[in-house]
């Protein structure tokens, strides 16, 4: 199983919403295409277009941090916030 916690999100003008969280669990592996759903509501699904780089600022990178573009709606992706997307 993958799990993230979505941490925040953001547009992309012309390219969609940045999902950004933290990784819970990394028993599988996420590919480009891939499907993730919401863990509470197994209905909500969120396709992984690409994987985008998360700027910290501080010239470290977390490994436990990931980023990825979506093709969903402005209301899906707040509703996102907090919540958690899995894949089995």
């Amino acid at each position: 199983m993958f799990e993230v916690e979505v941490k925040d999100v953001f547009k992309i003008t012309g390219r969609g919403y940045v999902i950004a969280g933290e990784i819970i669990q990394r028993e599988s592996v996420l590919r480009i295409g891939d499907t993730l759903f919401n863990k509470e509501d197994n209905t909500q699904a969120v396709l992984v277009k690409s994987f985008e780089m998360i700027n910290y600022g501080t010239g470290k990178m977390k490994l436990n941090h990931i980023g990825f573009l979506s093709n969903i709606s402005e209301d899906e992706a707040k509703k996102l916030i907090g919540k958690r997307l899995v894949k089995e």
